[in-house]
């Protein structure tokens, strides 16, 4: 961590000298993007300066889980390396203790190195494989974001991301698993070396990556249940203005395909150590989705200073970031150890926070077979390799929580105090509201009132319908 927390430190000096006074500036930078047709995508979302928005014209939150998938996470070799790590299988199963929980999203990482690891050849399967997933958890209500994943560059010599023939110039040596030294490849030389190849668009990189995104884009465009593609995981390129060109050179690439796509988008990954970014470039395409991290002091020490006020300062400032972009906020990953002394508190403000904002979310990770092991599933050796263990009760505890799904008219606010979930609404909705009940939290029979009148919820599992077009919904269990 000694070498990650120097370049943080560096990026956090560097970048506080670029033009931070740029929060007070970007209103009306980014227009809004086009509708979508009704007739080629239905249920596609509109990203705002306002929010998220269903074809129907309601309010969307969404909330749920990354999960590395069986053949989309690519860490195995085909040259008799060594894969680096295991990876669980997903399937409609996964998707629908997802929709059980209450959840309404997947986070689907996807890497360049299995859709084109020869350059120009997409691979059909790897799309078909993509697709499955997305299917699979639409059928039961919940949305994939696709997310061109990376960690440390390629699994070549990082974790995952760009094929071989994309890391410019050739490695000094290649690596293979097991992975032990993942913070150790982050930080090496040749990592580093590549990501300014890539950022400084060395043989067009930058070109090669925007097609193949655009290939992806349009092979998942016509399935309802995408909320939009995730340009970049965790950038690291210590250039505010060399980001900004690779999302405008990238962004503008996939929406010749898919012009109404919404785009997701990060700040530099030194974020997930200054837990701040001056937002130099304001997002300049419309129609994107901002997508930072929020891991306050977990890479350091686990958050063991129990500091309440600098995990309420990251969420304020991503908060802000959003705004300066005139995009909703999607905290793109979070997490902690909950065995950590302050893992539950840490989860109970920084979940607290995100409601306070109305951010969505996506919770790393939906279950681990290596490295920390993070996520809902315990796993044992098998006599083949690791397997799913026991479910993970203490985890689900503190991440399972009521909120908005979909508001007719527009979302003011919401709190959840551990009893009842408190929905503040414009008045402007004469429509339903649908509300997250995990039955896990609320197994028996519901209670809603608005404007403190009991009115009638009808539930589907771990769904709520309430109608009501005051001021102030609530929900809790009867």
């Amino acid at each position: 961590m000694d070498a990650a927390g120097t370049a943080a430190r560096m990026g956090v000096t560097v970048r506080a000298s670029v033009l931070v006074g740029l929060l007070a500036f970007a209103a009306g930078c980014a227009p809004d993007p086009p509708d979508p047709d009704p007739a080629a995508t239905p249920i596609r979302l509109r990203a705002t300066a306002d929010g998220l928005f269903a074809a129907d014209g309601r309010e969307i939150l969404l909330r749920g889980l990354n999960a590395r998938v069986e053949g989309l996470f690519d860490v195995s070799f085909d040259d008799g390396r060594i894969a680096l790590e295991p990876i669980p299988p997903f399937g409609a199963a996964d998707c629908a203790l997802l929709a059980e929980l209450g959840f309404n999203l997947l986070r689907l990482p996807v890497n360049w190195s299995g859709i084109e690891p020869t350059r120009g050849t997409y691979v059909e399967a790897y799309l078909q494989r993509t697709r499955d997933v997305v299917e699979a958890c639409w059928d039961v209500g919940v949305y994939t974001i696709v997310d061109l994943h990376q960690d440390a560059y390629s699994k070549h010599i990082g974790e995952d991301g760009a094929p071989l023939w994309a890391i410019v110039p050739p490695p000094d040596e290649l690596l293979e698993g097991p992975l032990h030294d993942l913070e150790e490849r982050r930080t090496s030389a040749q990592v580093l070396r590549s990501f300014g190849s890539f950022f400084d668009n060395t043989d067009d990189l930058q070109g090669a990556f925007g097609d193949m995104a655009a290939w992806l884009s349009a092979g998942v465009a016509d399935l309802p249940g995408v909320v939009g593609l995730e340009l970049f995981n965790e950038p690291v390129v210590f250039d505010d203005a060399k980001l900004a060109a690779f999302h405008e050179l990238v962004g503008e690439r996939v929406r010749e395909d898919v012009p109404d796509l919404p785009l997701l988008f990060e700040p530099d990954a030194l974020r997930n150590f200054s837990d701040s970014d001056p937002v130099a470039f304001p997002w300049a395409l419309g129609g994107g989705i901002y997508a930072p991290h929020h891991y306050t002091e977990v890479f350091t020490d686990n958050w063991a200073s129990g500091d309440v006020e600098a995990l309420r300062d990251s969420v304020t400032a991503a908060a802000q970031e959003a705004r300066v972009h005139r995009s909703p906020l999607l905290i793109g990953e979070f997490g902690n150890s909950p065995t950590a002394p302050n893992g539950p508190l840490w989860f109970a403000e920084s979940l607290a926070m995100y409601d306070s904002v109305k951010a969505s979310w996506a919770l790393w990770l939906y279950e681990e077979w290596s490295q920390g092991a993070w996520g809902l599933w315990d796993f044992v050796e098998g006599a083949d390799g690791p397997e799913r263990g026991a479910f993970r009760d203490a985890v689900a505890d503190l991440v399972v929580r009521p909120y908005p799904q979909a508001i007719d008219g527009s979302l003011v606010g919401f709190s959840w105090d551990g009893v009842s979930l408190t929905v503040d609404l414009d008045g402007a909705g004469e429509g339903t509201h649908t509300l997250a009940a995990p039955v896990r939290l609320w197994p028996g029979d519901l209670a809603a009132t608005c404007d403190g009148v009991s009115v009638s919820v009808s539930r589907t599992g771990s769904r709520a319908e309430v109608s009501c077009a005051g001021a102030v919904l609530t929900l809790a269990g009867d």
